[in-house]
């Protein structure tokens, strides 16, 4: 709120720039008149306490008369108390819906930004076929039982469609601990309200996400709302950072009202797993960590040998809680396009500020820390490139390299 009241024309452009026409002149005329009842409730205590100070050396008369006047001014602050906290509760409101601001290198408008390719996209001397079609032909993918168990947009994976997905899964853990040197981490898959409204999920996302209204818990839509949680309400100490945590979860989203022409197959599922990278770093060092993680998704890619590119996500397309995002969009022969598989993130301090985390300067003074994600990779739409992409002419699909000593096999064969 302090830096909405400092910088209101900043505020302004950022949600200019992001196209949302939020109220935040509502929120300043709330904030003043909140600081207005403020100022008189802070005068009413001070005379409150004046008049409690004559009491002693009052006659009988003169306390009833006191009595009185007390009896008055403690309802008038009372009253006051009750706007102040009715206020405090819309503003609340209102500034969980204000997104994080753009950086000023991100591009304007709705158009994305390609920054460059890694890998030259296979030449087929036949027509590929989708992986949706691929999986069922392979008894990998089994999409009409998904759908008679739990509705459209569920699969079930059988034999090496199985395999190959706890395959990806041990690979991209085993990378990202051994060699870029996370913690693994196996948070719970269920979050409270107050963890998912720290990470930015909610309130904006509430249509988006599976809950438990009885119990008040919500099934997490990424993992970086419980590595957000890990430290919710923390002072850290300033030489433990960075940290740096890899986490896989099954995901969970409703997509409700989702316009994406992404729908068939393992691109747009209502639960799908997801290994998620994430660090919470010192302001100073987290252009560096950005460079860094990123670069730790693009790796999973590199030794997978699929091609992609990284685009630099416009201004009203970035996800709500990040300052700037990067994507991992990789190629998918039989549609002939590149498919987003890893979104990057630095959300600045606004998750720390949500979360309230916090670390402690030399001097005792206490800073928010900044917080970084990003996925490393969606292991459905790994999967989903890597049949696409190896797919032979008769029918089989090659395993990757690195991923059989995980299969035990080379192929996969119907």
């Amino acid at each position: 709120m302090e830096f909405i009241l400092n910088h209101p024309e900043r505020v302004r452009e950022g949600l200019r720039r992001r196209g949302e026409a939020l109220p935040l002149d509502d929120i300043l005329r709330l904030s003043e008149q909140r600081g207005g009842l403020a100022t008189r409730r802070d005068g009413l205590y001070s005379a409150l306490k004046k008049i409690k100070e004559t009491l002693n050396s009052s006659s009988d008369d003169q306390k009833a008369h006191i009595n009185k006047q007390i009896k008055v001014t403690t309802g008038e602050i009372r009253q006051l108390e009750v706007t102040m906290t009715d206020i405090d509760s819309r503003l609340q409101m209102m500034l969980q819906l204000l997104p994080n601001l753009p950086q000023e290198d991100v591009p304007e408008g709705t158009r994305d930004k390609e920054l460059r390719r890694w890998g030259e996209p296979l030449v087929f001397q036949f027509t590929p076929q989708a992986h949706w079609d691929l999986g069922v032909r392979l008894n990998l993918l089994d999409f009409e039982a998904g759908t008679r168990i739990a509705g459209s947009r569920f699969v079930v994976q059988k034999g090496l469609g199985a395999r190959l997905e706890r395959a990806l899964l041990s690979f991209m853990l085993d990378l990202h601990t051994h060699e870029h040197g996370y913690l693994e981490v196996m948070p719970p898959f269920l979050a409270r309200r107050s963890i998912m409204v720290g990470a930015g999920q909610l309130p904006k996302f509430e249509d988006q996400v599976y809950s438990s209204s009885e119990d008040e818990l919500y099934l997490n839509p990424t993992a970086e709302v419980p590595l957000v949680g890990l430290h919710s309400d923390e002072i850290l100490a300033a030489n433990t950072l960075p940290l740096r945590y890899v986490a896989w979860t099954t995901a969970f989203r409703r997509e409700a009202g989702s316009s994406s022409r992404q729908t068939r197959g393992l691109l747009r599922l209502h639960q799908f797993n997801k290994v998620e990278l994430f660090q919470i770093v010192t302001p100073q060092n987290g252009a560096e960590a950005f460079e860094q993680i990123e670069n730790h998704a693009e790796i999973v890619l590199r030794r997978l040998d699929l091609p992609y590119r990284v685009v630099n996500r416009a201004a009203e397309n970035l996800p709500f809680s990040a300052s700037k995002s990067h994507d991992l969009e990789v190629w998918m022969p039989a549609q002939g396009k590149y498919v987003e598989i890893s979104s990057i993130s630095t959300c600045d301090t606004f998750q720390a500020r949500r979360s309230q985390i916090k670390y402690r300067l030399e001097n005792n003074r206490t800073e928010f820390v900044h917080t970084l994600n990003a996925s490393g990779l969606a292991v459905g739409r790994t999967m989903a490139a890597i049949l696409e992409t190896y797919q032979q002419a008769d029918g089989s699909v090659v395993v990757p390299k690195v991923l059989r000593p995980f299969m035990g096999t080379g192929v996969l064969r119907s």
